[in-house]
C-alpha cells in the first residue's frame, strides 16, 4: 500500500521530534558523573624519573624502594590492589617471593609451592601502577576470599636484579 506524502508529514509532526527531557527537582543535585581518576602526588611520581630502558625497570633510590607499595604487607588484606595501585617488586622471582610470603587472614598460605603461582596468573591487565608499567594479575585463593593481586614487577631498588 502506498501512503501519500502529505499524510506521512502529518504523522511525523504529530509524533513530535524529540523525547521529553527529565527534570531535576530544585532541591536535588544532578547525578554524579562517576569516579574521577586522580593523578598520584608528585612525590609518588618521582620514582618514575629513572627509567633508562623503554621496556626495562624503573630504578629506585633506597628510600623509594623501602616505600614500595606492599613491601611490609604480611597478609593479602594488608595491601588491597587495583590496576592503578599495584604491589611493587623487582622482577618475576620477587613476584613469586611476595606471593609465597603473604598469608591469608587465618595465617594459611594461598600458595604452598612456587609451582602453583603460574597457574594463578590471569595475565597482564595493561598499563597501570604509579609509572604506567605493565601490571600482572594473580588470584590468591584464601578461605575468607579470593584476592585479585595486581603486581608491578618493574620497580627495582639498589642492588636488585630485574
Amino acid at each position: 500500500m502506498r501512503v501519500p506524502l502529505p499524510w506521512l508529514i502529518l504523522v511525523a509532526a504529530a509524533c513530535g521530534g524529540s523525547s521529553p527531557q527529565p527534570t531535576t527537582p530544585a532541591n536535588t543535585a544532578p547525578p554524579s558523573p562517576g569516579p574521577v581518576a586522580v593523578a598520584p602526588p608528585a612525590a609518588d611520581k618521582a620514582a618514575c624519573a629513572n627509567h633508562p630502558e623503554e621496556f626495562g625497570p624503573y630504578i629506585l633510590t633506597a628510600d623509594q624502594a623501602a616505600a614500595r607499595y606492599g613491601k611490609t604487607a604480611t597478609r593479602f588484606s594488608d595491601a588491597p590492589t587495583t590496576k592503578d595501585k599495584a604491589i611493587e617488586v623487582c622482577g618475576i622471582p620477587a613476584q613469586q617471593a611476595w606471593l609465597m610470603k603473604t598469608s591469608c587472614a587465618d595465617s594459611s598460605k594461598a600458595f604452598s609451592s612456587p609451582g602453583q603461582i603460574p597457574g594463578s596468573r590471569r595475565g597482564n591487565v595493561g598499563e597501570g601502577g604509579r609509572c604506567g608499567a605493565i601490571i600482572d594479575l594473580y588470584i590468591a585463593k584464601c578461605p575468607e576470599a579470593e584476592y585479585e593481586v595486581h603486581i608491578d614487577m618493574y620497580m627495582c631498588g639498589p642492588g636488585e636484579q630485574f
